[in-house]
């Protein structure tokens, strides 16, 4: 049975943060609604995740170039890149090219020779659980952040095999890790938003470990230190 307390939870779990790379993406221009999260990693690129792009929608990209001063907001013109591994799969991780250099400082690669324990997730979506725990739609004003273990995957796996059949066989050929901490979650329009360590990002943000109930499986990242990945993103941003 959930409590006053567990109804007021951030991002769930989290706390109000600051993360100048941190951008938020919509698919129409201002006054709508967020769609999901997306990192800067250099001067004119966003990391994001693929299923955030909407087929017939145009995407903008909201920036904070300067802390206090009013966001920007930049539509995407550039054709999206999304990571397509050798058998023309399609895979959760995707790239967006700024129109002009944003002048804010990206967060840094990884350093995949020492891998965390635990990451900080950020985002801007429902802070709250339902009663019961349920998810519910909603969405942040200010940027939530909290840190999450990193933890094996064997759980979501199963679950997927067993309660998402459809989606396991594309879900399975990708290259994601897993975190999970207690009272602390991800929520619907947080897909796309970084998992980071010291300053460098080793994940984005990619599906929910329980689609209806907040805080009690995994949640899965795209894991940046997969060789393929990591050599996509420095041959395109090059």
């Amino acid at each position: 049975m959930s409590t006053r307390l567990d109804l007021h939870k951030r991002i769930v779990g989290g706390e109000p943060c600051e993360r100048q790379y941190h951008v938020k993406l919509r698919a129409a221009a201002s006054g709508s609604s967020n769609l999901c999260g997306g990192t800067l990693i250099g001067d004119r690129w966003v990391l994001t995740a693929a299923h955030c792009l909407k087929p017939g929608r145009s995407l903008f990209a909201e920036l904070v170039l300067n802390a206090g001063d009013p966001a920007e907001e930049l539509q995407i013109t550039a054709e999206p890149v999304i990571y397509t591994d050798n058998e023309d799969r399609s895979h959760d991780i995707m790239l967006l090219q700024l129109p002009k250099p944003s002048g804010v400082p990206p967060v840094a690669l990884p350093d995949c020779e020492h891998r965390p324990e635990m990451v900080e997730i950020a985002g801007h979506a429902a802070t709250t659980g339902g009663p019961g725990d349920k998810r519910k739609p909603g969405a942040s004003p200010a940027l939530h952040c909290a840190d999450i273990n990193v933890v094996d995957c064997k759980d979501l796996v199963n679950t997927l095999q067993k309660d998402f059949p459809e989606a396991y066989p594309v879900k399975a050929y990708q290259h994601w890790f897993c975190g999970q901490a207690r009272g602390k979650d991800i929520c619907y329009g947080d897909s796309g938003g970084v998992a980071v360590y010291k300053d460098m990002i080793y994940g984005v943000i990619s599906f929910l470990g329980d689609p209806y109930y907040v805080c009690r499986r995994a949640a899965a990242f795209m894991d940046l230190c997969d060789p393929e990945y990591a050599a996509w993103i420095k041959q395109t941003i090059a």
